[in-house]
C-alpha cells in the first residue's frame, strides 16, 4: 500500500517533531537532575573536609558546617560495633542501618545507595575506629527528574498536536491553492480546445452545407469537397485525441509507475524509425541498461511525438541523433534534427499546454501541432525538466533530464 505524500509529510513533521520536543525536554530534565545530584554531593564533601580539617572535634566540627550553612544533610556515628547513632536527620533521609564494609566503601569517594534507599554517602574514620557519615536523600531530585520527564511527555504531545494543527492548516491552504490552479488550468484548457476545434469544425461545416445544396456540379469539385472534409475530420482526431492525453498528463491524480529498461524502449524506438526513414543518417548514443522509474507509455509517446515531428516537419535526408545516458541520479535523453528548427524566438520560450510555436506546421504537414506541448507535459509529469536548444546538426535539439526513481 503506497502512503501519499500528504501523508508522508505528516509523519515526517510529527517525527521531528517528537525528537525535538523529547529530546530537548529530556535533556534538560537530566541537566537539572544532574545539577541536584552534584549540589548535593557538593555539601556533603564539604562537610567531611571540614570534620577531617579539625582531628578529634570531628562530629562538634561537622555539625557546625551543617547548621552554619543550613544543608538539609544527615550526620551519623557508625561504631566499630555496626551501631547507627543519628545525629542530625535530613529531611527525606531513611538511612537506617549500614555497616562497616560500606563504610569503608564511602571512604574514598561519594556512593550511591544500591539497594533502592535513594541516598548519597561519604564516610570519614575517626579516632577509635568509628566513622563518620554524611549522608542526603536524592529521593527529592528523583522524583523531580520523573515530574521532568513527564512534563517534556506532556510538551511532546502538545507540540505535536499544534504541528497537526499547523500542518493540516498548511495542507488546506496548499489544496484550496493546487484547486483554483487547476480549476483555472481547466478552463484555459477549454477555452483552447474549443478555440482549436473551430477552424477544422468550420471547414467541415462550409463543405457540408455546400455539398447538401448541391453546390458543386462537377464530379471532381465533389471528390475536392470530400477529400477537404476527411482531410479535416483526420485533423480534428488527431487534435482531440492529443488535447485528451494533455489533460490526462495536467491531471494531478497519482499513477502506478513501474521500474524498467529505459534503453531498451529508446533503442526500440530508434530502431523503429532506422527502418521506417532509409533515406536519413540516424546515429545514436544509447547507454546500456538503465534502469528507471517511470510509466512506460509516457516515455513511448515522448518518442512518438519527436520523431514525428522529424519526419514532418524536416527534410526526408535531414540527419538525426538520439542520445541517452545517466548522469548521477538522473538520465539525460536528447533528440536532435538537420531540419529548419524553429523560430529564433522559441528557444527562449517556455512550453506551455496548447502551444504551438510555428501555426503552420500543422496544417502544411498533418497532425495537430501539440506535439511539443505533449512532450513537455510528458515530462513534467515524470518530474524532469524539458527543454528546446539549437542543435549541432543545425536544426532544434530536444533535451530531457528525467530522475531514476521518483
Amino acid at each position: 500500500m503506497k502512503i501519499s505524500s500528504t501523508a508522508r509529510l505528516r509523519i515526517a513533521t510529527i517525527a521531528l517533531t517528537t525528537v525535538l520536543a523529547a529530546g530537548i525536554g529530556s535533556y534538560a530534565a537530566l541537566h537539572t537532575h544532574s545539577r541536584d545530584i552534584k549540589l548535593i554531593d557538593q555539601g556533603i564533601s564539604e562537610a567531611i573536609r571540614a570534620a577531617s580539617d579539625n582531628p578529634q572535634q570531628e562530629l562538634s566540627a561537622a555539625l557546625f558546617y551543617l547548621d552554619q550553612y543550613s544543608l538539609d544533610l544527615s550526620l551519623h556515628l557508625l561504631s566499630r560495633d555496626n551501631e547507627l547513632t543519628t545525629i542530625n536527620s535530613a529531611s527525606n533521609d531513611r538511612l537506617e542501618v549500614i555497616n562497616i564494609s560500606e563504610a569503608r566503601g564511602a571512604l574514598a569517594s561519594i556512593v550511591q545507595d544500591n539497594l533502592g534507599r535513594n541516598y548519597r554517602l561519604k564516610a570519614l574514620e575517626i579516632s577509635g575506629g568509628d566513622f563518620l557519615i554524611i549522608s542526603a536523600s536524592t529521593l527529592s531530585a528523583d522524583e523531580s527528574l520523573k515530574s521532568n520527564f513527564k512534563s517534556a511527555a506532556v510538551a511532546t504531545v502538545a507540540a505535536n498536536l499544534l504541528a497537526f494543527i499547523f500542518l493540516t492548516f498548511y495542507i488546506g491552504l496548499i489544496k484550496r491553492r493546487d484547486e483554483q490552479d487547476a480549476l483555472a488550468r481547466m478552463q484555459e484548457f477549454l477555452g483552447d480546445a474549443s478555440h482549436e476545434l473551430r477552424t477544422p469544425l468550420t471547414v467541415v461545416k462550409g463543405y457540408v452545407e455546400m455539398l447538401s445544396k448541391s453546390m458543386f456540379t462537377e464530379e471532381k469539385d465533389k471528390a475536392r469537397a470530400f477529400e477537404r472534409v476527411n482531410t479535416e475530420i483526420l485533423r480534428m482526431e488527431s487534435l482531440i485525441r492529443d488535447l485528451l492525453l494533455l489533460a490526462e498528463l495536467g491531471e494531478s491524480a497519482s499513477r502506478d509507475y513501474e521500474l524498467f529498461d529505459i534503453s531498451e524502449l529508446i533503442q526500440a524506438h530508434v530502431d523503429d524509425f532506422s527502418l521506417l526513414n532509409p533515406e536519413r543518417q540516424v546515429t545514436s548514443e544509447i547507454q546500456n541498461d538503465i534502469e528507471i522509474e517511470a510509466a512506460r507509455d509516457f516515455i513511448s509517446r515522448f518518442m512518438q511525438n519527436g520523431l514525428n515531428n522529424i519526419s514532418r516537419h524536416t527534410p526526408k535526408d535531414a540527419p538525426v541523433k538520439i542520445k541517452l545516458q545517466q548522469e548521477g541520479k538522473k538520465v539525460a535523453l536528447s533528440i536532435e534534427d538537420g531540419g529548419p528548427g524553429l523560430p529564433e524566438s522559441a528557444y527562449r520560450e517556455k512550453v506551455q499546454s496548447l502551444h504551438r510555436f510555428d501555426k503552420s506546421r500543422s496544417r502544411e504537414n498533418g497532425g495537430s501541432g501539440l506535439g511539443l506541448s505533449i512532450m513537455a507535459a510528458v515530462i513534467s509529469r515524470l518530474g524532469g525538466d524539458f527543454n528546446l536548444q539549437k542543435s549541432s546538426l543545425g536544426g532544434l535539439a530536444i533535451t530531457a533530464e528525467l530522475p531514476l526513481k521518483q
